[in-house]
Formats: structure tokens, C-alpha cells, sequence
């Protein structure tokens, strides 16, 4: 079986839809032949092996809304081909690029999420978005709250197949190394708006928890303004990104991890599974994504309503004073982690999907 994984950008770049496919690719090209095609951050084309996985980066000539601009790969999109072509979305320039050149191949979507932020571009892609779904043979999403709660997917329901993002739990060990000064809850993510780090501090404000919040991005001088006194007070401290050893050893010594998301884009949360891979609980927003799928309300930690800072700076407090309640929370955190959300679990339904669509074609 040959599958061509197709994505906007790919590894070492840093993001979450990144990381899943690179975990897919690898995961799969144990018992399949495996190709990945994407745009690079770069104005070159290379190919090189990740990994043992091929990977051809075409060249980008910038970027529009985040979506970086190449015609290297819509022109050479249908030289890669294979029994499986599988598509990761949100990715404009890939459904231009089939709509264009019609490679041949089994389309599989992997929608990670709705397009949320950019209405302008959304008003003219919309239809060429409906043509992609209706010509995909299936259509894969991270939860059922995503395949229940996207209005793009409603006429596809008999296409949809749930299978969740999984993490390696061997990637994450316990660290035994040197503790914090003093108790803290843990934030990890880039510093932009649907991350909902504004609120955070404006809970925190409310609160005696101390913050520890990792991550880099525009809202970063806004956090430093906003939050000076908490600086000043010790209750707020800043890091930047970390190197896995160093995130994971905050990780074991945090008391739990906040995901404040406020917005949509926040499609499922995998940074919640390296939470409660470390039996911590997690507290985040009830968005109408997979965020509330991964963590369950009063089981494995706190939900409360998107942009609620009242509601937030409550959770906080609760599982701040309440060690018992967050060892509980965190217990089950933990085992609901293990029995639904490993990278294991999520290939192997991937390679069983991708099996099924091509016996179905012969």
C-alpha cells in the first residue's frame, strides 16, 4: 500500500496538526510505503528522508492567512502518486491543487478543524471546500463533537469515521529531577488569541494560584503588560518553548494544566493528553470541538465556559485547594488516557480505515 500524507508544512516545523502527521507517517511506514508532500517555510524545494519517511517540501513564495503560497506544489502534486492520498484540513492550496490537476488515488480527509478566523477567504473557497468533501471516498475526525458540531460536515455523516489523536506513552516519563520553589499549574502553548491567555491572567488576578506558562507568540508583550504584577508577586513566571525533557519534567511536577481556549481553532487539545499522560487534570473550555472529549467535566478535571474568567479563576481555585479532588481527577486522567488516546490506537485504526477503502476499490 502507498500512502501520500499531504499537509501544509511538516517537521521540525512546530505545530500540532504537524506533529499528528509526522506520527502518522512514521507509524504507517512500518508495514506501508509512505510519502509525505508539503510546502516549505522556505523559497526551496528539497527532498529529504525524516526518519526513514520520503518527504518533498515545494517551495513557498510567502504566506496568506497562515496558508503558506506555492506553485511548485500545485504543479507537481499529481506526480505523487499513490493507492491512498491522504489530506489533512484546513489546507486551501491542497483542495486548489486536486481540484487543478486531479491526482489519482483514494482520497481520506483528516479534518482537524473548521476554517474559524478567515471569513474573507472562506467566501470564495466554500464551494470549492463542498466539491473536495463530496469527491473524498472518507473523511476521518478527531472526535465525534467535531463530526456532530462542524456545519461543513453535515451532508458527509455517512463518510465520517471517528479516530482521536493518540501520543506515544513511552515519550513521556516520569522525571524524578529537581522540583519547582513552590506549587504551580501549568500552561504550554503558543501566545496567540483563541489560546485564551489573556483570560488566564485576568483568572489568575482572581486567584493565589502561580502560573507557569509556556510558549512564544504575539500576545506575548500583552501577557508581560497585563500580567507585571503577578510577575513582580512571583505568582506568574514565563518560559519559552522547552526541549522535551525540561516539558515534561513541568509536566510531573505541575499540580494541573489549564487549557483556556476561547475559540473554535482549538480543535481537540493533544497538549491535554501529555497532561494527563503525567496523571494530572486538566481544566479547559467547552468549546464545540474536541476539547470537552478529551476532558471529561468532573472526571478527569474542570470544564468551564469559553472565555468565562469568573468561571475559570474558580476551577483554579477549587483544584488548588483541593489536593485530594486533583490526585482523583488526575488518576483518571491518566487511565482515560491510556484507553483512548495512544498513538498505537490511532495508527492502527488509520492503517484499518486505509485497508477497508482500498478493498472496497478493487
Amino acid at each position: 500500500m502507498k500512502v501520500i500524507e499531504i499537509n501544509k508544512l511538516y517537521h521540525p516545523w512546530i505545530g500540532g496538526v504537524e506533529t499528528h502527521v509526522k506520527n502518522i507517517a512514521e507509524g504507517l511506514n512500518k508495514t506501508a510505503n509512505v510519502e509525505v508532500v508539503c510546502c516549505n517555510h522556505t523559497n526551496t524545494t528539497n527532498t529529504e528522508y525524516i526518519n526513514d519517511v520520503k518527504v518533498t517540501k515545494y517551495k513557498a513564495i510567502g504566506r496568506l492567512f497562515s496558508l503558506p503560497l506555492s506553485l511548485s506544489f500545485i504543479l507537481n502534486l499529481r506526480s505523487h502518486q499513490g493507492d491512498i492520498l491522504h489530506f489533512h484540513l484546513p489546507n486551501p492550496l491542497a483542495v486548489l491543487s486536486t481540484f487543478i490537476t486531479r491526482p489519482k488515488g483514494i482520497i481520506i480527509i483528516t479534518w482537524h478543524s473548521d476554517i474559524v478566523k478567515q471569513k474573507f477567504i472562506l467566501f470564495f473557497y466554500r464551494p470549492l471546500l463542498h466539491w473536495f468533501l463530496k469527491k473524498a471516498d472518507h473523511i476521518i475526525t478527531t472526535s465525534p463533537n467535531l463530526a456532530d458540531k462542524s456545519t461543513f460536515l453535515t451532508p458527509y455523516r455517512d463518510k465520517i469515521t471517528i479516530i482521536p489523536l493518540g501520543i506515544n506513552p513511552h515519550h513521556y516519563p516520569k522525571n524524578e529531577g529537581p522540583t519547582e520553589s513552590q506549587r504551580f499549574a501549568l500552561f504550554v502553548g503558543r501566545f496567540i488569541y483563541y489560546k485564551g491567555v489573556i483570560e488566564l491572567i485576568n483568572a489568575m488576578k482572581k486567584t493565589n494560584v502561580h502560573v507557569i506558562m509556556v510558549g512564544e507568540g504575539p500576545l506575548k508583550e500583552h501577557i508581560l503588560t497585563q500580567g507585571k504584577e503577578l510577575i513582580q508577586n512571583k505568582r506568574l513566571t514565563l518560559y519559552p518553548f522547552q526541549n522535551t525533557e525540561s516539558l515534561n519534567r513541568l509536566f510531573s511536577r505541575c499540580e494541573f494544566f489549564i487549557l483556556p481556549s476561547t475559540h473554535p481553532s482549538e480543535a481537540f487539545g493533544i497538549v491535554q493528553l501529555e497532561a494527563m499522560i503525567h496523571s494530572k487534570p486538566v481544566i479547559s473550555t467547552n468549546l464545540p470541538t474536541g476539547v470537552p472529549y478529551v476532558n471529561q467535566h468532573n472526571h478527569t478535571g474542570l470544564i468551564v465556559p469559553p472565555g468565562n474568567v469568573d468561571d475559570l479563576a474558580q476551577a483554579m481555585t477549587t483544584l488548588w485547594t483541593n489536593p485530594s479532588l486533583t490526585t482523583s481527577l488526575g488518576k483518571n486522567a491518566y487511565q482515560r488516557c491510556i484507553s483512548h488516546f495512544t498513538e498505537d490506537q490511532m495508527i492502527e485504526k488509520t492503517k484499518q480505515l486505509f485497508t477497508k477503502a482500498l478493498t472496497s476499490k478493487e
